[in-house]
């Protein structure tokens, strides 16, 4: 009983954490939706007079200009604000079922509305608001089995994200002989002028660079089975590691969504470990 309780205590820690960082980044993308909110306006790039373009998209149901109009997206988004701020308590509360919920939808939303795939960020954030969403039902309903499910999804699908993105690098030429960090690093949109000029000169470390992000990222499942104090070690690492991407490419929001995966890794750590018999 006393361990049962110990990764319940761990659980709703856990949810603490994570919840908060979603609310983070939910805050960061929608701000970031409004500086570009010219994008959705009549003349905009993604309005509904350019989408219908599209030939699926030709003969759609007449609600659908207003669907995606720009005062949608604005509720949406405000929607999705006022979620985030009230995940913002220190404690597993009533609110978190709806308020992840509210995210998620927003989230869906704004895939379709926008019909381009997102950044890693957006992706993780969807996974998380569900995890979230399903942690905070299992608490409202009384079903530890249901807030561990909610718990070894986000784990589980971080694990994958890190192993899948080392083995396409892994496959990649660019990023086996190097070139890919300069590669991205000249891009307008995603380039940085100073580690141009530091790494335009020094392939080698530009390859070096290449295959620890290729090792490190295929060796991510690991943390799963580490002693604790090795797991938080390298959570670590791969925080600085996205903090850096941050920073040189620009993604405001990119870091958080990857953070709030890492309390379900501990517990998952501790889980397995425990099942193992190495605790």
């Amino acid at each position: 009983m006393a361990g049962e309780a110990g990764v319940l205590v761990e659980i709703a820690l856990c949810l603490v954490i994570t919840k908060f960082l979603l609310a983070a980044w939910s805050l960061l993308s929608a701000a970031e939706w409004f500086f570009n909110l010219h994008l959705f306006r009549t003349n905009g790039l993604l309005s509904w007079a350019v989408l219908r373009l599209r030939p699926n998209l030709i003969c759609t149901p007449a609600i659908r200009p207003y669907v995606h109009s720009e005062r949608v997206v604005i509720a949406v988004l405000l929607c999705r604000i006022a979620a985030a701020l009230a995940l913002l308590t220190p404690y597993p509360g009533p609110a978190d079922l709806p308020c992840s919920s509210i995210i998620l939808l927003s989230c869906f939303y704004i895939s379709r509305r926008t019909w381009f795939g997102g950044d890693g960020s957006d992706q993780m954030g969807m996974v998380i608001a569900a995890g979230v969403a399903i942690m905070s039902a299992g608490i409202a309903f009384n079903d530890n089995h249901l807030v561990l499910s909610g718990v070894l999804a986000i784990g589980g699908q971080a694990t994958l994200a890190y192993f899948v993105a080392g083995a396409a690098k892994l496959a990649s030429p660019v990023w086996r002989d190097g070139s890919a960090l300069m590669g991205v690093m000249k891009t307008q949109s995603y380039g940085h002028p100073s580690a141009v000029y530091f790494g335009e000169h020094r392939p080698r470390f530009c390859s070096f660079v290449c295959w620890t992000t290729i090792v490190t990222e295929m060796l991510f499942p690991l943390i799963l089975f580490a002693p604790p104090a090795l797991a938080i070690a390298g959570l670590l690492c791969f925080a600085a590691f996205h903090f850096s991407n941050a920073y040189f490419m620009g993604l405001n929001a990119f870091v958080w969504p990857f953070l709030a995966t890492y309390p379900s890794l501990m517990v998952a750590n501790s889980l397995i470990r425990d099942w193992l018999g190495w605790a």
